[in-house]
This record gives C-alpha cells, structure tokens and sequence, in this order.
C-alpha cells in the first residue's frame, strides 16, 4: 500500500541548487490516519530500525498519542498539524486566521520585573506605533507593570479578536549607533498609544542596517540583519538586504538569528549563497542521508552564488538556544568554506530534517534524515558552541552597538578580538511570556523545523 502511496507524492524538491522538473502527482492520501503514520513511520523515519516490531495502531486513541509513544528519544520535532495553518506559515507568514487578532508583540520580563519588547514585526501597527525590540513597557490600559500580575495584564487586554483596542504607556530606549564611523546616540522617548488588535504577519527580516567602524584608521562596513523566519516570502526580502549591502559596500556581515527556528532549506540554501566566497561556487553544500530503506533519496546539494553575492572570508552568526534547524544547518553548511564565528549562546540541537508528508488535510513532519556539511559532519544533538559568549539582553534596540551580543562581534571586526571584560549588558533573567496574551500559534512558534519539501 504505502509503496504505491509514495509513487504518487508530490516530490519536487525546493532547494535553490536542485534542476529537477516537477513531476505530476496524484491528489494526497486519504488513508486511515493512524495506519498511514505506521506506514510513514517504518518506511521514512529515521529511526525506523528501532521502532518496535509489531505497531498496532488501534492501540492508541489517535495519532498525535501514537506519534509521540513511537518517537525516539532524540526526536524532540515529529509532529502533525493541520495543512491549513501549516501552508498560511509557510507561504505567507500567517500566524493568525480570520477570527482572531493580536497586537503581535513578544514579550519578556527582566529580574527587576520590568517588562520589555522581545521583538514585533516591522509593519504591523504595534512596531510603527513603538512597541518594537528594547521597548519597555511601563502601562498597560493604566495597570503599573511593576505592581501588577501578569494574569491582571493579560486580562485587561481582551479577547484576542480583531479590532480590540489596549492603550500602552511604554517607554522607547536610547539608541547608540555608528554613523560614518562616528558614536550617534538617538534619545529615549516616553509616549502612550492606543493601538487595535490585527491579523498577524511574520516579516522575516526584523532589522537590516550598516554599521560604520573603525578599523586601524580604515572605515569598515558591517551588515546587520536580523533574520526571524526561512519561509517562502524570506526570498525577496533576503534579496533587497543583500542588494543594499552590497550597493552600500559591506565586507562584514553579522547575522542574527538569535530567534530563528528554522523552515524551509531552499531558502537557507539561498541565505548561504550571498554569503559564501566565491571559491565555494559548485561545492556540495547539504548531504541529506536517509534510513536504510530511502538510501535512493540520499543527494549531495551543491552551492549556487546569489547574484548579490559578497564573497565573504567570515561571517558572525549571533545565536541562542532558539537557534535551530536550518539556522543550525547553515552554520554547519558553511565551515568547510569560511570562517564562521559564533557568538551569543550555545544552538538548540537539531541536525536533522523532515519532509511534509500529507493526508485526510494534516501534515506529518517526521524526521527523516540527517544533514551533513561537505566535511560529513553533523549529529550536533547538543547544539553548535559558541566562538564568544554573549548574553540576549532585549532592554537594547536592534541596532545599538552596545547590545551585549552584536556589541562583541564588531569588537571583533574593529580589534581583532573579543571584548572579555565587557561590562557593556547588566545580567538579565527572562520569564517568557511571549504566548500568553497573544494566542499566536504556539506550537509553531515553540518548534523547530526543517521542511525540506512537501510529498
């Protein structure tokens, strides 16, 4: 059954360097969803050599209980969720439907209690009102944040419908950059706004600039890009930052993704082409390796260079535990080729990848390979270390030199070094609370995927 299954599955591969046709396929399967994940399970996971012998699936109430009884210990990702949401993320970045709204906004408390913007997404209304990354939120609908509790401000926000309104007291931080090599420092502001809840878009690229340093006399252009999402609307946008930095004559890139857990490999396969040298041009850059009963699947992928190209000697990837999958996988992927530093927190631990396999209208993500670089190293299941340890301290705007983690990698850039006695960041201790008042998608958003295609 599951044979004839697989001949008529969508099979196109989206990886950047990958000419195969797209082959017609037959219409998804409607197969009983608990037999069709045994199936699944013991011809495509990559563990199927340890499941169990005999798997009786009306042994389990449904199948997100037989998923999670038949996962192996170092699979943390597997899951199956409903096609619909799963193709709004993917294609669009849509995190809510059409009945709820959400201001959009991710949030984090301090030791001191304090309240602060984690990150929003640039053009929702919450970011061009103010409440945008460093943002620290003093009232909200005239509650005290440092004498209120977080259930008393959720509940004073409303239902997360479109339209509800929330009035926030919030105060927007100082700013210190690098203009022309010269220290700018943009004041704080205190205002209130009014703002109402909408459908929530991810934009991909949170923050891109260029930094001016200096450099042993010499101006040094570094390009800042704080990278959220490898979804599909990732392409263009990844696209007009590159062309900028390249019109602008950037020779040093520090990427952020201190926040990127993971998507589409295409699109990551895109990401390395503008950063790569150009020597790398050609090479393999992934090798996807499969159980014993998919070797036939197993592909090397070589590296095409993006027309916006940099042709880069290094790169600074900044990165904490939420960095995962193919935020991982580039790191890994470019070593052979560059140097690249590390620097903020240890990554999360995914070296591995799934496909999204489809039936009766939900999408089953089971790993499904492992992904080499062009040296065969990979299996960092504890995550990938750091060159220079930084801490995540969301009290700074994106761009301010002194935030704790971009404030190491262009010390790097200007002396050669890492600052080690850097007082720049006072210790922070964040609660997350980035879902609970804003109903986004949570496990989404909790989750680490690498969908290298749709079968």
């Amino acid at each position: 059954m599951f044979k004839n299954l697989i001949q008529s599955l969508f099979v196109l591969l989206i990886i950047s360097s990958c000419t195969k046709d797209e082959p017609d396929f037959s219409p998804a399967s409607t197969v009983d969803n608990r037999d069709y994940l045994k199936e699944l399970m013991e011809s495509w996971y990559l563990w199927n050599d340890e499941l169990p012998a005999n798997i009786t699936p009306s042994n389990y109430s449904n199948q997100d209980e037989m998923l999670l009884s038949l996962r192996n210990e170092q699979d943390r990702w597997s899951n199956i969720e409903d096609k619909a949401a799963y193709e709004a993320y993917y294609e669009s970045g849509q995190v809510t439907d059409e009945n709820t709204g959400a201001h959009g906004i991710y949030l984090q408390y301090d030791e001191q209690n304090d309240l602060y913007v984690r990150f929003s997404y640039p053009g929702s209304t919450a970011n061009t009102a103010g409440l945008k990354r460093g943002t620290k939120i003093q009232k909200v609908n005239g509650l005290d944040v440092a004498s209120s509790t977080w259930e008393e401000i959720s509940e004073s926000m409303g239902e997360n419908n479109l339209g509800v309104t929330n009035t926030f007291e919030i105060e927007i931080p100082e700013i210190m950059n690098f203009v022309d090599g010269q220290s700018i420092s943009v004041p704080s502001e205190i205002k209130e706004i009014t703002i109402s809840k909408e459908a929530v878009i991810i934009s991909p690229v949170l923050h891109s600039s260029v930094i001016t340093v200096d450099q042993n006399g010499q101006d040094v252009k570094v390009g800042h890009v704080v990278f959220k999402s490898f979804i599909e609307t990732a392409s263009d946008a990844l696209n007009e930052v590159f062309a900028d930095f390249k019109a602008q004559g950037v020779t040093e890139v520090v990427l952020d993704m201190r926040y990127n857990g993971g998507g589409r490999v295409d699109i990551a396969a895109e990401l390395c082409g503008y950063l790569a040298p150009s020597s790398a041009a050609g090479k393999d850059i992934f090798r996807y390796r499969h159980n014993e009963q998919q070797t036939e699947n197993n592909e090397d992928y070589s590296l095409e260079l993006q027309s916006e190209n940099l042709n880069l000697e290094r790169v600074f990837m900044l990165t904490t535990v939420n960095t995962a999958s193919a935020s991982e996988l580039m790191i890994n992927a470019l070593r052979p080729f560059m140097d690249v530093q590390v620097v903020g927190q240890n990554t999360h631990g995914k070296p591995v990848g799934s496909y999204g396999f489809e039936n009766n209208d939900f999408i089953y993500s089971v790993i499904s390979l492992r992904i080499l670089n062009a040296d065969d190293e990979g299996d960092y299941f504890e995550g990938l270390p750091v060159n220079q340890s930084a801490i995540d301290d969301p009290s700074y705007y994106w761009s301010d030199v002194r935030e704790p983690m971009l404030y190491q990698a262009l010390h790097q850039i200007q002396y050669g070094q890492y600052d080690q006695s850097s007082s720049t960041a006072r210790k922070m201790k964040f609660e997350n609370i980035n879902n609970r008042n804003l109903k986004i998608k949570e496990g989404r958003e909790a989750s680490f995927e690498t969908i290298l295609k749709l079968k």
